[in-house]
């Protein structure tokens, strides 16, 4: 491979290596727009998942719109509802609260948990607090209350604090504190964030989550891991759901009383008016109960969901090992665009299916976006210095291909390299195969000196190969002053087209010597004759030579045949000789003399016979009696290389 194009390769795998070196450095950096973009890509894989069933063992009582509305039932007539009246106004009384425990518990319930923050005296006086906190006191231990770290803003800056419920009892705690990530969704389990706080902030209390105190108060043990993410089972609406107001209502209460045996039962607000919602991984809209809810589910299952490595730097390290042997690997391996293009899509798609199965089934998280991100730049890459070298390489073989054959021959070829690349190993045609030598010529190279000689024949090579490839024909090589050309191989116009356009260039070539001579003649330099000799038949074109050296040559009898028949005009005294199988394709378009059959060399058992081309039907004859006479005369003049 040459400099150029290696270097062009070379460039591509460089630019794959720096891809994957951005890919570590971006992961280990966990900027926030690689944590934006890493954590929608997870929510894309969540989100192909689909929903999964949530454990049966959650229920939630909603302070939804209905259990609202109630109150404005109650006010209009409080006689025909008086069980709506700790619903009246919100906030509601603090009995509503104790009822439904109550209603709860007695139906078999074996956990509440309470989303509301109860953390100042009831605005509806000390006895309403008392009939909560006297329910509290007996059902204190199955029970879980909500607690807040709460951060206040000032003028001079913001305080935290710790909120608690008022109720001394025996009633389990937990934070309701959650963190929402840098692309605004909340994915990380709340625990981790009440730590984090707690630290920062130096509380001193050990509260757990609401999530966490609830297992508790259902008397759950705590699984042995901690998820670093909530599992989430699915958009809004993944747990069964009752309005609060049906605790309440003697007439429904007994239609709804068994959905609450063995259930840990989650109250908490779900109507718009709060404004309590969260956009998470898999819904934009979900309720901070439903949220509390997943969280609950994922330790009730004892799920785990959080990085495959946990260290930055350890995780952007591998990533960038494994991006690195899959561009590479993909880019030494496949050269051609399409293939390279299918390689990458499929290394992508893999990638993805992995991150996607590691995350379904094993629960843990390996990136995605960035990956992805840079194998599509690094395809892009390949494809772009690959297009690159292939089209230098394209404009090196057009240069290489117009040295021998036709600009428009070239392009056909080019145009089909995979037909081009089979017929450099060998390929059969039928085809003319023309050969010609200048007359004399070792006698007028001893009158010249070197350099002259070397000027005279590159001035006349230059005009021969001129008449030749306006005709199509591939130049094959030169020996010395012959030259050798094939038309119809590489590229084939017919039989008849390719015999007659050997024929056109013998005749082009004629005229074109015929004007040479004059100038060579006006210079004061010896005048120039030659013989052309033109077979058609069956050849072999492809790559021969050894391992240091190729030639795209053509060989056998076609071959032979021509060179030998060239060699014939001497004997004959004409300039263009074709044979038999040629002049049958030929002959209802030219005037030609038949000069009979002859014995070759090579050929004894069997005599070809041999045609000379005069001109054209319809095309003067004038140039070649003029060049009949004149070659008799140029051959006998030519002065004889003396001996020894």
């Amino acid at each position: 491979m040459a400099k150029p194009y290696r270097r062009i390769f070379q460039l591509g795998h460089g630019l794959m290596v720096s891809w994957a070196v951005f890919g570590a450095i971006a992961l280990a950096s966990q900027h926030p727009w690689i944590v934006l973009i890493e954590g929608q890509a997870q929510s894309f894989l969540l989100r192909l998942r689909g929903p999964v069933p949530p454990p049966e063992e959650i229920v939630i009582l909603a302070i939804d719109g209905y259990s609202l509305a109630q109150g404005d039932l109650y006010r209009a007539d409080p006689a025909k509802a008086p069980f709506l009246a700790p619903l009246s106004t919100w906030p509601w009384q603090r009995q509503a609260y104790a009822q439904a425990i109550e209603q709860l518990m007695t139906a078999g319930a074996k956990a509440v948990a309470i989303d509301v923050l109860l953390v100042d005296p009831s605005s509806y006086g000390p006895a309403d607090d008392a009939a909560l906190e006297k329910t509290l006191g007996r059902w204190g231990d199955r029970v879980a209350l909500a607690a807040s770290y709460d951060t206040t803003d000032v003028t001079v800056g913001g305080y935290t604090t710790l909120l608690e419920p008022i109720y001394r009892s025996p009633a389990k705690v937990g934070l309701i504190n959650v963190k929402v990530d840098t692309d605004g969704k909340l994915r990380e389990f709340p625990d981790q964030e009440i730590e984090r706080l707690r630290q920062e902030h130096e509380f001193t209390d050990e509260l757990p989550s609401l999530a966490q105190a609830t297992l508790t108060a259902a008397g759950y043990p705590s699984p042995d891991r901690i998820s670093e993410e909530i599992v989430f089972y699915g958009p809004a609406g993944m747990f069964p759901k009752v309005s609060f107001v049906e605790v309440l209502d003697p007439v429904n209460w007994p239609i709804y009383r068994d959905q609450f045996k063995d259930k840990i039962v989650l109250i908490g607000p779900l109507a718009d008016s709060f404004q309590d919602f969260k956009r998470t991984p898999t819904d934009d809209k979900m309720p901070g109960v439903e949220i509390h809810a997943h969280a609950l589910a994922t330790l009730l299952e004892g799920r785990t969901l959080g990085s495959a490595v946990t260290n930055p730097l350890a995780q952007g390290l591998l990533t960038a090992i494994a991006i690195g042997a899959v561009g590479l690997g993909l880019g030494y391996r496949f050269t051609q665009p399409i293939p390279r293009i299918v390689g990458f899509l499929a290394a992508i798609a893999t990638w993805g299916g992995l991150a996607y199965l590691v995350m379904v089934q094993g629960g843990r998280l390996i990136p995605v976006a960035i990956p992805v991100a840079c194998l599509g730049m690094g395809s892009i890459t390949y494809l772009t210095t690959g297009a690159v070298r292939n089209r230098l390489e394209e404009q090196r073989l057009r240069r290489t291909l117009e040295r021998y054959v036709a600009p428009s021959v070239a392009q056909e070829i080019l145009s089909q390299p995979e037909d081009f690349n089979r017929l450099t190993v060998g390929h059969r045609f039928q085809a003319a195969v023309l050969f010609s030598d200048i007359r004399g010529f070792s006698r007028i190279s001893y009158q010249l000196g070197a350099e002259e000689t070397v000027s005279l024949l590159n001035t006349y090579l230059d005009v021969m190969v001129g008449a030749i490839l306006r005709h199509r024909g591939t130049i094959d090589k030169f020996i010395g002053d012959a030259v050798m050309a094939e038309f119809g191989a590489p590229k084939s116009q017919g039989p008849e087209q390719d015999a007659l356009s050997a024929v056109s260039a013998a005749l082009a070539m004629r005229e074109a010597l015929a004007t040479l001579r004059l100038k060579l003649q006006a210079q004061g330099l010896p005048p120039l004759y030659n013989g052309i000799g033109i077979s058609y038949g069956e050849l072999v074109v492809g790559n021969i030579g050894s391992v240091q050296r190729l030639e795209y040559t053509a060989i056998g009898d076609t071959v032979n045949v021509a060179s030998r028949i060239e060699g014939l005009t001497k004997q004959i005294g004409t300039d263009i000789l074709i044979t038999q199988s040629c002049y049958d394709m030929v002959k209802d378009h030219i005037v030609a003399i038949e000069h009979g059959a002859h014995v070759l060399a090579g050929r004894e058992h069997e005599a070809v016979p041999v045609y000379g081309v005069v001109a054209f039907k319809g095309d003067h004859d004038g140039l070649y009696h003029q060049v009949q006479k004149d070659l008799t005369q140029h051959l006998g003049q030519l002065p004889r290389t003396p001996k020894g």
